[in-house]
């Protein structure tokens, strides 16, 4: 199974939008998905709720509760996980990068709006230095 986070810390950058077409086309060939949706908005949820498909399958969860959810799905033949993460919720992104085995940040090419992208650069080398950290690097 492997799993990608998408995060920024700036809203309406894409990150739902990445989610879904990645599991829709995963689905199309065949690999079990799951999109995680960390978002309090649940705009992956909603747009579940919205169609007939039963695939892919997405999930409106906190946090706290990402473990637990990865390992059902690990235990259900679960190919690809997707995590949706919300803006400005650095706890919950890190969680979720931490659990994945890569990371995406949508980023659009505004002057503006380098900043948040900036932000969650930042936030992924701290991770990296705490799992090298961890594992003895």
């Amino acid at each position: 199974m492997k799993t990608i986070t998408i995060l920024s810390q700036k809203g309406g950058a894409g990150k739902t939008t990445l989610a879904l077409h990645i599991a829709v086309a995963a689905e199309q060939v065949g690999k079990a998905c799951v999109v995680l949706d960390l978002d309090p908005q649940a705009s992956a949820t909603h747009w579940k709720d919205s169609r007939q498909d039963e695939k892919p399958a997405v999930v409106s969860l906190q946090a706290a509760r990402l473990e637990a959810v990865m390992n059902t799905a690990q235990k259900e033949g679960t190919g690809l996980i997707l995590i949706d993460t919300a803006p400005h919720s650095e706890s919950a992104s890190l969680s979720a990068a931490r659990a994945s085995d890569l990371i995406l940040i949508p980023c659009r090419s505004a002057i503006q709006e380098y900043e948040p992208y900036s932000k969650a650069a930042e936030e992924i080398q701290q991770l990296y230095k705490w799992t090298s950290q961890q594992i003895g690097l």
